[in-house]
């Protein structure tokens, strides 16, 4: 082979190696890459056997309006970890309109619990805040959680240093508790995820977040599936906001969705 030839192949070859993530698979239209190990003890723990299966392409996310319609939609899902394991709860999906005219939208996490859903200008959806209206208690972060990110690819890993602030609802002024976080926002891959309500090819997000808020240190990890059309078809979450914010109770959930309409 030429010997010019011979560097050309050589160079592309190492770039395409660097661009891959360790352990995944070149597909045809995407790089399929295999849960790691610890998110996979986690998710069956939660989640239970079976409901994540292999791993399927994956590529960039383009438009996340896809993963995380929004329109209004009521789905209900089976509690398969935590406190209301085995129960059923419908949850919502809600547009609000500001004074200005710009939409909020509400994510029905459990029954008691809400994220606040925000599109910004490059097409990104946030989650600036989550209100735990049993608790009266609602969490402020600071650039706001992404929730899912235009552009990034799969198995990219981005990081944000957040200030919280925990407030209560009855009295908005009362701040007991702040402090920071650091938080690394991965999109995991794409798997085939079976639940109640059938068989989905879900991007898989993980929120790993680690800091200070009150008086002792906080670590928590949250996975969301997100099915194309259908938006979240599993999740696992803190269920209890002051438990874990103020008490550092680990109160996580896993939820798998029974239906939508």
């Amino acid at each position: 082979m030429n010997p010019m030839r011979l560097f050309v192949v050589t160079m592309l070859c190492s770039l395409m190696s660097a661009a891959v993530p360790s352990g995944a698979l070149l597909a045809a239209d995407g790089i399929m890459l295999p849960l790691p190990a610890e998110d996979q003890q986690e998710i069956t723990a939660r989640l239970g056997a079976g409901v994540v299966g292999q791993a399927l392409p994956s590529t960039p996310i383009t438009d996340p309006a896809i993963y995380f319609p929004l329109q209004d939609r009521a789905l209900s899902y089976q509690v398969t970890a935590g406190a209301n394991a085995g129960n059923t709860q419908m949850l919502k999906v809600a547009k609000r309109n500001r004074p200005s005219g710009t939409p909020a939208w509400r994510f029905g996490i459990s029954p008691t619990l809400a994220g606040f859903i925000q599109q910004n200008v490059t097409g990104d959806l946030m989650m600036p805040a989550v209100a735990d209206s049993d608790e009266g208690v609602v969490v402020i972060t600071t650039p706001a959680n992404p929730f899912i990110i235009r552009g990034i690819k799969p198995g990219e890993t981005r990081t944000v240093s957040q200030t919280v602030a925990v407030n209560y609802l009855d009295d908005p002024t009362r701040q007991d508790y702040s402090g920071t976080l650091n938080t690394a926002y991965t999109y995991v891959g794409t798997y085939q995820v079976t639940v109640p309500a059938g068989t989905y090819q879900a991007i898989l997000i993980r929120l790993k977040c680690e800091g200070k808020v009150g008086p002792a240190h906080t670590n928590d990890t949250a996975y969301y599936f997100f099915a194309p059309q259908v938006g979240v078809v599993a999740m696992i979450s803190q269920e209890d906001v002051e438990a874990f914010w103020i008490i550092h109770i680990d109160s996580k959930m896993g939820k798998v969705l029974a239906s939508s309409s």
